[in-house]
């Protein structure tokens, strides 16, 4: 049985003593960790040359599997001062990491078991060449009244955008007038407008200056995460003023995207199915992790109808290495719980590896799963919008 204690997610944050809870089960929706840049060809939006980096574009840095593993610790000391798991190695039954078939996402699972399960046998993953399509975040549905939808409202949103800054200062500081994409392509200034990419079977997307400024802003991101100067971050032509606001494009580009019920059903349908299953079907696992990308949490988040939120010490809605933490609980009543932690490390704790034994944790709330003031909502409410998915 689940060893009792207060509700808090973890102990060492506990400000209030109140009734305490048992914990039955937990559920982990996880980014993975610092990453190279993923795209290789912006060499073709500016002059500049671009800093190099020691791993491929996408894979997952020396720094990133670091810090994953201090996440690993930090959850493998709450699972045991809970007494959901116990120090032997566990059964695929009771605890299973599956994360996304590619590189960054592979090496965050297994150095997050390293720590939190001492390198035991607990990430699964398809090694052969088949497709991983649960962690695809593409359009499924073929309808035309679907694709009208879609259309209208990622129109509405582009159109809704507030990006006029974050504009002027990659137009300033890029080069981008004298650039191999204007010369080929005519596309010579980031105010320019953006056009929709609808296809089944591919992920939802735009084409134009929300899409490379993303990228850019990406690359300047994962090298200050990285531990990368200041000066060497964006040729040195930013303040901390501007790096801020260009972040409001990676914000911006996955509001775009995904931040829409109706169409995040569609595109996570299959890893809600997942989470349902694992979550209602009976015997439950205690502890399972997808390990996937923003897409995944975002896309996860709007099916779900989660509440605005926002990160102490983030800029990001989704940071590198975050996890979504639900938990199922059992109180004093004999009643079921939810809680939804939002567990994190700040911009600091990413680039200079301070406190990285003590994440950050934010109560995250469902519309539709009202919770009281220790951070719970009903299990039964939970299961409602499950089933709805």
């Amino acid at each position: 049985m689940a060893g009792k204690v207060f509700s808090s997610f973890f102990i060492c944050n506990l400000a209030v003593l109140v009734a305490s809870y048992e914990l039955q089960q937990v559920f982990v929706l996880s980014r993975h960790n610092i990453r190279a840049p993923l795209s290789e060809d912006l060499q073709t939006v500016t002059t500049l040359k671009w800093p190099e980096w020691n791993v491929p574009a996408s894979f997952l840095t020396e720094k990133g599997v670091e810090i994953e593993e201090k996440m690993g610790k930090y959850f493998y000391q709450w699972l045991k001062s809970t007494a959901l798991l116990t120090d032997e190695c566990p059964s695929d039954e009771s605890v299973y990491i599956y994360p996304n078939k590619v590189h960054r996402t592979i090496e965050t699972a297994e150095a997050f078991a390293r720590s939190a399960f001492m390198n035991c046998n607990v990430v699964h993953y398809k090694k052969n060449n088949q497709k991983e399509f649960m962690f695809l975040p593409i359009v499924r549905n073929t309808t035309d009244s679907f694709r009208e939808d879609y259309v209208f409202h990622m129109n509405e949103k582009l159109d809704n955008l507030k990006l006029k800054d974050a504009y002027q200062i990659l137009n300033r500081i890029m080069d981008m007038e004298n650039s191999d994409i204007c010369k080929q392509q005519k596309l010579c200034d980031f105010m320019a407008k953006d056009s929709i990419v609808y296809q089944v079977g591919e992920e939802p997307n735009v084409n134009g200056p929300l899409a490379i400024g993303n990228s850019v802003a990406d690359f300047f991101l994962m090298s200050y995460y990285n531990g990368s100067p200041m000066e060497d971050i964006a040729w040195g032509k930013l303040d901390q003023t501007d790096f801020e606001t260009l972040l409001k494009l990676t914000r911006e580009n996955q509001n775009v995207r995904f931040n829409q019920s109706y169409l995040s059903r569609d595109i996570s349908r299959p890893m809600l199915k997942y989470m349902r299953d694992k979550l209602l079907d009976s015997p439950a696992s205690k502890f399972t992790m997808l390990v996937g990308h923003d897409s995944n949490l975002n896309s996860v988040m709007a099916a779900l109808g989660f509440s605005p939120y926002s990160l102490t010490g983030q800029l990001e809605l989704t940071p590198v290495g975050g996890k979504i933490v639900f938990q199922k609980w059992r109180g004093d009543d004999s009643n079921l719980y939810l809680k939804i932690e939002y567990v994190y490390y700040s911009m600091e704790q990413l680039r200079n590896g301070v406190d990285l034994e003590k994440p950050l944790s934010k109560t995250m709330e469902l519309k539709d799963c009202k919770v009281n003031t220790e951070g719970f909502c009903p299990w039964s409410d939970f299961v409602k919008v499950l089933n709805i998915m």
